[in-house]
């Protein structure tokens, strides 16, 4: 049986072992470069994502492979009727009939497919709904497919339960998730002739890979595991931490929320927590500063992934009924960009959020995902002025002076 003092035994040596992968990486920086990924670096928003996609799905595209990599989403898509030979067009952001905008629009002889992307952004409204119809009006009669590109399904409000269930089994619709995107990329990538396209693909599978499905570095994972390995008793030891695991989480972000509202309450401001939702890690769970009593919107933290992943925040409606005006919503996000840069919006629950990458200078890819990193739980223990708390404040009262020439537009 573990005791304690094996327990600590194995955090050691993991630590050891992690601390020497980190000397390791950052002696050989300047070689091989291991923390360093193009797409970091390029626009990598939802917007840009798509356009990478829908760059690799046309036959006659730059990159030169020509069927190669449509072939391979097509070969995991499963649906006969659609070959690369009989493409027309690769569209992005294709107009439907209900003025809403498709990511992917693919044309083929027989039919079509739609790509809807979303990597982290909450669907709105009857958006798929909405897709679908579009798609079957414009094959006229041929095969039409719609795909949705992201790791949950898709909510109710988008596209419900019997309409999904009749659409899949007629198939023309198909849920594909990130972690299925990444590894089509990876095998176009091992066939990919020319050097500066594969270098570019192997970049967007690592990037999708970390920032949209949450994985952690292969080689940290490996090391961990050797040292778990190692002795049956670490294996032991490793398993008795693995079930303590919740109740640590419990108890820090019971402790965040405890010391971010007595932050926020010294300052006049609001905090809004999500007990139930947070404490399961449900999707949209969230956490966030009401800046006004009388606001219908708030400073919103949301995980935009299950068990507390893909963490984003803007500018969110107090309730899922709640109408927003037209005006108003332009004014908020108009205020928001001068403020904090250019952002995005998903209507009709943000009118604006910040991106991801380097377009938040908010929050760091590594504070997004909190079921595989450190970091956040890390932050939320800090009292220096890197801590969530003081950070969070600090935004919102920047957000309140950057929203008080609109504050009407907040009511």
């Amino acid at each position: 049986m573990s005791t304690p003092a094996t327990i600590i035994d194995l955090l050691d040596a993991v630590r050891i072992r992690a601390a020497s992968l980190a000397e390791a990486k950052q002696r050989y920086a300047a070689e091989l470069a291991p923390e360093f990924n193009l797409v970091d670096h390029l626009r990598n928003n939802e917007v840009a994502l798509s356009r990478y996609l829908g760059l690799l799905l046309d036959i006659k595209g730059v990159h030169g492979q020509g069927e190669l990599f449509l072939r391979g989403l097509l070969q995991r898509l499963g649906q006969p009727g659609f070959e690369p030979q009989d493409l027309l067009r690769v569209e992005l952001e294709q107009r439907t009939h209900s003025g809403r905008f498709l990511d992917i629009y693919l044309e083929f002889r027989g039919g079509v497919i739609g790509i809807e992307n979303k990597p982290w952004a909450a669907d709105q409204d009857k958006q798929l709904e909405d897709y679908a119809h579009f798609l079957q009006m414009s094959a006229r009669g041929g095969q039409w497919l719609l795909v949705y590109a992201c790791n949950w399904e898709p909510s109710e409000a988008s596209l419900n339960l019997a309409q999904r269930e009749a659409l899949e089994q007629t198939g023309n619709f198909l849920r594909l998730d990130f972690f299925q995107i990444a590894e089509w990329l990876d095998d176009s990538a091992c066939h990919t002739r020319a050097p500066k396209v594969r270098l570019f693909v192997e970049a967007l599978s690592a990037y999708v890979r970390q920032q949209i499905n949450g994985e952690i570095d292969v080689s940290e994972a490996e090391q961990i595991k050797a040292v778990i390995l190692q002795k049956p008793e670490h294996l032991e030891a490793a398993l008795k931490v693995a079930l303590s695991i919740d109740q640590v989480k419990a108890q820090l972000l019971a402790e965040f929320k405890e010391s971010l509202g007595h932050a926020l309450k010294a300052e006049g401001l609001i905090l809004v927590w999500e007990d139930k939702e947070l404490a399961t890690g449900k999707l949209y769970a969230g956490f966030g500063v009401k800046l006004n009593a009388e606001h219908r919107l708030h400073l919103r933290f949301e995980f935009w992934g299950d068990w507390l992943n893909s963490l984003i925040w803007g500018i969110r409606r107090d309730s899922d009924d709640l109408e927003l005006n037209t005006a108003n919503v332009v004014a908020i996000a108009q205020a928001m960009d001068r403020a904090f840069g250019t952002g995005s919006s998903s209507l009709p629950w943000w009118p604006w959020y910040a991106g991801t990458g380097g377009v938040d200078h908010v929050l760091v890819d590594a504070e997004r995902n909190w079921s595989i990193s450190a970091e956040p739980w890390l932050r939320i223990n800090d009292k220096s002025e890197r801590g969530f708390v003081s950070r969070i404040v600090k935004l919102a009262l920047e957000v309140s002076v950057a929203l008080a020439g609109v504050d009407d537009a907040m009511r």
